[in-house]
């Protein structure tokens, strides 16, 4: 006896709402972040300094490759990649720890992110992933959000943030 098509829908179904269910939510992610990471050198203005003075080489969609059948695949927005220089005398640890915690006292409401236009590390009652990782002498900025929804605005920022503070390289001949 074979299992019925209805029984695997209801598995299915409740495996997918249990899964909604155990997501932490925005403002308890953000909590938690402040309270590990926040310390007393991660000011609103240092941070806002380190966001100004951000010089992007480049900035790139992330996507992530979705294979529904042997027949149809698809590319689904999940993110962003910015290219910086390094801000000078921060590793890539430190610009983490400084991103995650300026994100999580944004949506906590404890920092405006006014000063920053097109700020791409926060959205409002979201929790955005943000990682920071050398590449070739600069660092890889990943910003990712929970939605398809939310990667295409965090996309959107990024690239408004990224044509604004893009540094212009020479050619070389």
């Amino acid at each position: 006896m074979g299992i019925r098509p209805q029984t695997i829908s209801i598995a299915f179904g409740l495996a997918f709402v249990l899964a909604c269910e155990t997501r932490v939510p925005p403002a308890t992610a953000a909590a938690s972040v402040e309270q590990q990471q926040c310390d007393s050198r991660v000011t609103a203005p240092a941070v806002t300094q380190i966001l100004q003075a951000n010089a992007v080489l480049s900035i790139t969609p992330l996507y992530h490759h979705i294979i529904e059948n042997p027949d149809n695949a698809y590319e689904r927005p999940s993110g962003a990649k910015l290219l910086l220089r390094p801000p000078p005398g921060v590793s890539a640890e430190e610009l983490t720890r400084i991103l995650q915690c300026y994100s999580a006292r944004v949506l906590l409401g404890k920092v405006s992110p006014a000063d920053i236009r097109d700020d791409p590390y926060w959205l409002a009652d979201r929790w955005l992933d943000i990682q920071v990782t050398p590449e070739n002498g600069n660092f890889a900025v990943t910003v990712v959000a929970d939605s398809v929804h939310d990667n295409i605005e965090v996309l959107g920022r990024a690239t408004r943030y990224a044509h604004e503070h893009m540094l212009a390289i020479e050619s070389v001949p």
